[in-house]
């Protein structure tokens, strides 16, 4: 088994440039523009960046929700960009969930708990009724939710509880790769601590690999393996967390660690003259 489970190899994908109906051109927009980097299986690897730099369409294409323009994108050594057939694309996204970024629109305020968490199990035809019911009571004890839960609807629930419920979802296929797309910034401060230590926790359990979408840096030097800076669509910095923080070689990525709040003064004065010395240079 390879320990590279997702590889991306100069991957663009671009909207607009085409016609429109009445003639003009429409903008040529380079969400995603020739972007090569490799995921280690079991790690958690951080994709920084500001809106627009392309994090977020990074995602759908690993999930095929998004038509790839160029390049190749391997999941388990699988080209997933040949992949056109029903059948076989179902099966592929039994290997990718994702957790969302806000956990009440994400989930159905129509549906019971139980049946939140049952559905991708029902979706792909996994066990029996009796098999399902007992997994997603398994489930409720991996997230540290009561079992006697599982009749409430969402909105009884609090907004990390919610997440909770995300975090059940997404891992109740046994998928090994989860995408968390900025997983806390809708929590409460004092609940966002307690859902990164249950999702490190699930990692380090299940062998979990996490496409982990966030802008907040602090959170990534605390939480992640590997890291990668996009900025407008291309790849601007790439490495293992501790190298970047501590070594970071571009002037965008000083920028990105300047905006940190630091409380050691020592640790602030290093990133003050990093970034004066790049400037005057």
């Amino acid at each position: 088994m390879s320990d590279t489970i997702v590889e991306f190899s100069h991957v663009c994908k671009y909207f607009g440039g085409e016609s429109s109906l009445f003639g003009h051109q429409k903008k040529l927009v380079k969400a995603v523009d020739d972007v090569s980097f490799s995921i280690e299986r079991g790690k958690t690897f951080a994709v920084i960046g500001e809106s627009g730099s392309g994090k977020t369409t990074m995602a759908r294409l690993l999930m095929k929700f998004e038509t790839i323009t160029d390049g190749v994108i391997t999941v388990d050594g699988t080209d997933i960009t040949t992949i056109t057939e029903k059948q076989a694309l179902k099966e592929f996204r039994k290997k990718v969930q994702i957790v969302h970024q806000d956990p009440t629109s994400s989930l159905n305020p129509r549906k019971t708990l139980k049946e939140i968490i049952e559905e991708p199990l029902i979706v792909h035809g996994v066990g029996t009724k009796t098999e399902r019911l007992q997994r997603v009571k398994d489930l409720m004890d991996v997230v540290q939710l009561p079992q006697s839960f599982l009749e409430r609807y969402p909105h009884m629930l609090s907004g990390g509880q919610k997440q909770r419920i995300g975090v059940a979802r997404a891992i109740a296929l046994n998928s090994p790769i989860i995408i968390l797309d900025e997983p806390t910034s809708a929590l409460d401060v004092s609940v966002q601590s307690r859902v990164i230590e249950l999702l490190q926790n699930i990692k380090n359990e299940y062998k979990i690999t996490y496409f982990f979408i966030t802008h907040d840096l602090a959170l990534v030097k605390n939480f992640a393996d590997d890291v990668i800076i996009m900025q407008q669509g291309k790849l601007v910095e790439q490495g293992k967390v501790q190298q970047i923080f501590d070594h970071p070689d571009k002037m965008y990525t000083k920028k990105l660690l300047k905006a940190i709040a630091v409380v050691n003064p020592e640790e602030q004065a290093y990133l003050d003259r990093i970034i004066i010395e790049e400037d005057a240079s």
